[in-house]
């Protein structure tokens, strides 16, 4: 008896462990999340890939606030790198995308959401005020960033977050025959 149960949790563990541990996140997944009735800005959030903003140094801006220096071709670039599987959280949810932020402060935030063709399964992308080619502009830190590298990036959430079931039990106390006095007509 103590085998067979010793053998079901290992089949369980392993099944589980074999099974894809997170879930990009889509319309479909935040329906069933909404569902369950999990805030979607209580879900932990994860970048499925390497993100590289960058943005030009004018040479009239003395202090950079985040992210690298780098010279190219004459230029001074700021470039801030968000790298694959960092933690996120949801700030703010909005029809159809949601804001993400992966590190503290003002105005440091990416947009995630549904593209203009995607399906309610396709994952949500990274959005970006514009594109140009292969390079999204969006507004980080209060400045113009250039998406440089991971502009098909995507969030994704522990597949657990979808298997939640809260479970509310109780104990019948059960009745017995009350007598009451026999009523003369």
């Amino acid at each position: 008896m103590k085998n067979s149960k010793f053998v079901a949790i290992l089949c369980i563990t392993l099944f589980a462990s074999c099974s894809s541990s997170k879930t990009y996140f889509s319309t479909s997944i935040r329906q069933k999340v909404e569902n369950i009735g999990t805030p979607v800005t209580q879900l932990q959030f994860y970048i499925d890939r390497d993100v590289e903003l960058s943005r030009e140094i004018l040479k009239d801006e003395t202090k950079v606030t985040s992210g690298e220096i780098r010279f190219e071709n004459g230029k001074n670039l700021n470039i801030i790198t968000l790298k694959k599987n960092t933690p996120g959280v949801c700030t703010k949810v909005l029809p159809d995308k949601i804001i993400i932020s992966f590190e503290v402060g003002d105005d440091k935030f990416l947009t995630f959401g549904k593209t203009k063709f995607s399906l309610d399964t396709d994952p949500y992308k990274i959005l970006a005020n514009s594109w140009i080619g292969d390079f999204g502009s969006i507004n980080y830190e209060g400045k113009k960033y250039f998406i440089h590298r991971g502009g098909n990036a995507s969030v994704q959430i522990k597949t657990n977050e979808l298997n939640k079931v809260e479970v509310n039990k109780r104990k019948m106390t059960g009745r017995v025959i009350t007598h009451a006095a026999p009523t003369t007509p």
